[in-house]
């Protein structure tokens, strides 16, 4: 019986990537010059490339081709990518886009992603990590509610030798691959926007300061601030919110805007000072960071720092491709995304200045 015409395509590259004529990495040719080359039809010789990626001997990433992964590693690989988010919000859209970037990346590597929700418990997320470990995932992404309380979770998985990459928060003091936002260039962009607003009084609401993320944002205020010849002290940063002692300096015009660490906080802020007698924005501009959905959806529009969810997700699934492929080595690549500034009616001009 004669063998199927996508078979002798399949078997033709087997041998030639076992002769070592295509190597792992390498491109493989494309589909219509396999046509050319075995005379078959375009049907044919895709039947044939997707039985290849089914076995894991080769990867196929649209818009760019088809690569050689090396049937040796194709043996050993699951395919599968674990996303572990430790989220006080299960149905936070944040976190739902920063799955779907990833879950994109990951399917044009021909990886499947499986989600674990730990709800910011340590133990939780040790056990997530031992199911991973045990389903033998090909890499590990994690989003950590405290990555430095979460050394000793990093550790046993870099004992597996399992590749892994943090998301949003990393700890300063343990080398990781991170993908997040610029959080040092946001804050100042939103810093120099209050002076912009002839705000000069202004003060740093941090939700969580023992993250990176909120120390590199508070970093960033400080630096626009100085820029401007303004003084930053201790007391420009604010960690335990006294709604009633926040609400009469700024009656009092000690305090002109608010600049907080994320729009959950600067939402609270809102409604807390509203509730004391307070107009927002003409007794204080409150800008937040995030670009959170229900920013936009407030009877205030809060004025923020947007980061691209999705950007995130997407850089943190390729990052952790070519740690996998062994394209990256050192254990210590960080992405950042881009910011961007979203006025509305949560910040104005100063009316004392």
């Amino acid at each position: 019986m004669n063998e199927p015409k996508y078979e002798t395509v399949k078997q033709a590259l087997l041998h030639q990537i076992q002769a070592g004529k295509l190597r792992p990495g390498d491109k493989l040719p494309t589909e219509e010059d396999l046509m050319k080359q075995f005379h078959v039809s375009g049907i044919t010789v895709r039947k044939a490339m997707t039985e290849l990626a089914n076995e894991g001997t080769i990867t196929r990433i649209k818009r760019k081709g088809s690569f050689v992964n090396g049937v040796q590693a194709a043996d050993n690989s699951s395919h599968l990518i674990a996303f572990i988010l430790s989220a006080e919000d299960n149905f936070d859209v944040s976190y739902m886009k920063i799955i779907k970037g990833a879950q994109q990346v990951a399917a044009d590597f021909n990886y499947s992603l499986i989600v674990e929700w730990s709800n910011e418990n340590l133990a939780v997320e040790q056990a997530s990590i031992q199911k991973m470990l045990d389903r033998k995932v090909d890499g590990i992404l994690i989003y950590p509610f405290d990555p430095i309380q979460s050394k000793d979770n990093f550790l046993s998985i870099e004992q597996n030798n399992i590749p892994y990459l943090l998301v949003d928060r990393y700890n300063v003091d343990h080398p990781c691959y991170f993908s997040g936002c610029n959080n040092y260039d946001g804050a100042i962009l939103a810093t120099r926007e209050l002076i912009r607003l002839k705000h000069t009084k202004i003060k740093f609401a941090s939700f969580q300061f023992f993250l990176q993320s909120e120390q590199e944002r508070f970093a960033g205020f400080s630096n626009a601030m100085r820029q401007a010849g303004l003084p930053v002290t201790d007391d420009h940063l604010l960690t335990h919110m006294d709604y009633d002692l926040l609400a009469g300096s700024i009656l009092k015009r000690d305090i002109t805007a608010l600049f907080c660490s994320n729009d959950k906080l600067a939402i609270e802020m809102i409604e807390q000072l509203t509730n004391r007698g307070v107009n927002i924005p003409q007794d204080v501009s409150i800008m937040g960071f995030d670009d959170w959905d229900h920013s936009s959806n407030l009877s205030l529009g809060l004025s923020t720092v947007r980061q691209n969810f999705e950007e995130i997700g997407r850089n943190a699934a390729n990052l952790l491709h070519q740690v996998i492929q062994g394209k990256t080595y050192g254990g210590n690549t960080k992405i950042l995304s881009g910011v961007s500034l979203v006025l509305r009616e949560s910040t104005c001009e100063n009316p004392y200045a």
